[in-house]
């Protein structure tokens, strides 16, 4: 069986006139098995409902339909009133059920994520491990030997800084002696 679903509501009379004018009814006890479908406009209409009168002038036109008319709207606004009450709190309800779950859902994806992530940062951890127990002796030993190198040409620098000064101080002294020899 299909599930019932809930009767649609709309702001203005006349949205209900027109949707009910539209709505289709087929009715499933034809002969045959023929389905038989018709408009709930051509169907007899609503037998609840007292003739409308455009304006009542009478008395009696008051007493016979505009009352009773009046009074059936009234009691059709309160029982409205009264299911509109009962829906209000249903459907509280079901909101409350409907906000607990999305919050069990966000729970669960909040632990999920968190699972997820702590598994990331094991892996990035045995990662770094890893390359500190196989590479950290390589590494090590290349950095050794790029500070042996910097030292080492860091005194050559030194040992040519230290022989243009000699050469410079030298080469002073023997331009003097090659001035002296030409004299």
């Amino acid at each position: 069986p299909l599930k019932k679903i809930n009767p649609i509501n709309f702001r203005t009379s006349l949205m209900q006139k027109e949707y009910d004018s539209l709505q289709v009814v087929e009715d499933e006890n034809a002969e045959g098995g023929i389905r038989v479908v018709s408009s709930r406009s051509q169907t007899a209409g609503n037998p609840f409902l007292p003739p409308k009168i455009a304006r009542p002038t009478t008395t009696q036109e008051w007493d016979n339909h505009a009352i009773p008319e009046i009074k059936s709207r009234f009691e059709a606004e309160r029982v409205r009133g009264l299911v509109l009450e009962a829906e209000k709190e249903d459907g509280v309800q079901k909101w409350k059920e409907y906000n607990a779950a999305l919050d069990d859902l966000k729970g669960f994806w909040s632990q999920c994520l968190r699972e997820r992530a702590e598994a990331v940062e094991e892996i990035n951890f045995q990662r770094q491990q890893a390359q500190t127990q196989h590479q950290g002796p390589e590494i090590e030993k290349l950095n050794r030997d790029y500070q042996e190198a910097l030292y080492r040409r860091n005194q050559l620098e030194h040992a040519i800084e230290r022989v243009r000064r000699e050469r410079a101080m030298n080469g002073d002294g023997n331009r003097k002696r090659k001035v002296n020899e030409s004299n």
